[in-house]
């Protein structure tokens, strides 16, 4: 392999820590976001050259050559925000589901074309039809009681997130013959006033686990895994109940593992000894045992 292996923070901090056991996991994470915002702002090398946010971290900012001493990375990681290319030779499955993730990433707009000059070949699968199909039901979706034209015209037109707007919102979630499609919409569309009441139902039940996992799901379509890592922390200290907080810890680490951010090392850091220490410690050890969160309706 030749370049760089894209890597998440969290994965590069973890690593770094293995290597360097002696060193301070908040202040490697603080110094790579530094030196990635500096990337961002295009601070340089002295030399002229673009900086190796990852070597720049723990070694003051510079090029991977001024750095190293050496021309060009041979499998070295670089921070995935910072990788303005794929040069590397992605010769197992890992690298490659690194490099598609890079791609649709950067190229929101044309990644089908940007996947093909990269070499992969497009082709339905299951997940494209049934977000297709999705698309569809989503179109025809129209409000069908009145606590969902309700509900509606409050997502529309948006105001005051009232005691009687919530209870529609928690009526038509639990209901058992939700017009998903019509709701699923609003999520995907990231619509503001559906945040709203998400936050107005956190604010009255921050350790409600629905809400958390339907403002999950918002979170895979607005730029927010600040507040929802905010939002998950604050519950977990609120929980008292064990077995709901170790729902809590696993839809934690679950929902926000694929966004770069280790949940479970974070909470062993929070919760050092005790009950919920030791729940922490368990799912650590466990939580690959996991199939995976569970689906909400919207």
């Amino acid at each position: 392999m030749s370049g760089f292996v894209p890597v998440r923070i969290n994965q590069f901090v973890k690593q770094y820590l293995r290597n360097n056991t002696d060193a301070d996991g908040d202040t490697v994470r603080a110094a790579v976001e530094d030196a990635l915002a500096a990337w961002r702002q295009g601070v340089r090398c002295a030399c002229g050259n673009a900086l190796w946010v990852a070597g720049s971290a723990v070694a003051g900012y510079g090029c991977f050559r001024c750095i190293t001493g050496t021309a060009e990375p041979d499998g070295d990681p670089e921070i995935d925000a910072a990788c303005e290319g794929f040069f590397f030779d992605a010769d197992n499955t890992e690298d490659r589901f690194a490099q598609v993730s890079e791609i649709i990433k950067k190229h929101p707009r044309d990644y089908r074309e940007r996947l093909e000059e990269a070499g992969f070949e497009w082709q339905e699968d299951e997940y494209d039809l049934l977000f297709e199909e999705e698309g569809r039901e989503e179109r025809a979706a129209v409000p069908e009681t009145d606590n969902q034209r309700r509900l509606i015209r409050f997502l529309d037109a948006g105001g005051p997130v009232s005691r009687q707007i919530l209870d529609a919102y928690l009526e038509e979630r639990y209901s058992e013959t939700s017009n998903v499609p019509l709701i699923r919409k609003y999520f995907k569309r990231a619509n503001p006033n559906l945040k709203a009441i998400l936050l107005k139902g956190l604010a009255g039940n921050p350790t409600d686990l629905d809400l958390l996992d339907d403002l999950s799901y918002f979170s895979e379509f607005d730029c927010m895994l600040g507040e929802l890592i905010h939002f998950y922390t604050d519950a977990c200290l609120k929980e008292s109940d064990m077995e709901r907080f170790s729902l809590l810890a696993q839809d934690f680490h679950l929902n926000t593992f694929d966004q770069g951010y280790d949940a479970l090392h974070e909470l062993t850091t929070l919760f050092q000894s005790g009950t919920k220490g030791a729940v922490v410690q368990h799912l650590s050890e466990t939580i690959d045992d996991f199939e995976g969160a569970e689906d909400i309706p919207f």
